[in-house]
């Protein structure tokens, strides 16, 4: 399994459209299945940021007017979530939400040469895999950088960069793109569906965070 993991990962990288048109148009493709391809890169790093990253969060209280203190509580859980679901669970994130969300611009900015909704599923489950790479990079960076984790160019900007190359690079490769044309294509496709991705979880870290927030008020209130 690790073995044809690492055949996928790199034929992603050199020639993707071999790798995806193998598994859309053949029976039997010699490449992992996009969705075991993608799971397993997330599982890794998920499991590297958990066991041996330190991702504690002193997040800002937030001034609000009133100084009502549930009213900032809330705030803070919500900011935390958000925070956390951008750094310490951002493959997770990027293997629930990234796909789809890449997919849906992708409808129309590709729709001479992809068939359908599910070979952009295809295609960009592939890419949501290789691009698990960039925490090889995002993690040194996130560590040796002095700014908090809080901060929007670590968890927003600093993200989008380095994942984003790695998706770009490979559309350039799988619609072998040479005139300019095709590099606005791609990168408005790519741009639209991280901003998309950016929004979704940003909207469901939100509800995680109020809900955290109601558990931890339900246990105050109980005693626990």
């Amino acid at each position: 399994m690790i073995k044809l993991y690492i055949q996928t990962f790199i034929d992603t990288l050199k020639s993707p459209r071999n790798v995806v048109d193998s598994f859309i148009h053949t029976d039997k493709s010699e490449y992992q299945h996009p969705f075991k391809f993608c799971l397993i890169g997330t599982l890794f790093f998920l499991a590297i940021n958990l066991i041996f990253m330190d991702f504690s969060i002193h997040a800002e209280v937030m001034q609000i007017h009133g100084d009502n203190e549930q009213l900032v509580e809330l705030a803070v859980w919500m900011n935390e979530a958000t925070v956390r679901a951008s750094t310490q669970f951002l493959p997770l994130s990027m293997f629930l939400l990234l796909i789809p969300m890449l997919s849906l611009p992708a409808l129309f900015f590709f729709r001479d040469e992809m068939e359908s909704f599910y070979s952009n599923l295809v295609l960009n489950s592939y890419i949501v895999g290789a691009s698990m790479a960039a925490f090889l990079v995002l993690i040194p960076m996130w560590t040796l950088l002095e700014l908090p984790l809080t901060d929007s160019f670590m968890n927003t900007t600093l993200p989008a960069v380095i994942i984003g190359s790695v998706g770009l690079w490979i559309y350039k490769h799988y619609f072998r793109i040479s005139d300019i044309k095709g590099w606005i294509r791609i990168i408005s496709s790519y741009i639209s569906g991280y901003i998309l991705f950016i929004i979704m979880k940003g909207f469901i870290s939100g509800i995680i965070g109020y809900m955290m927030f109601a558990v931890n008020r339900i246990r105050e209130l109980s005693g626990g």
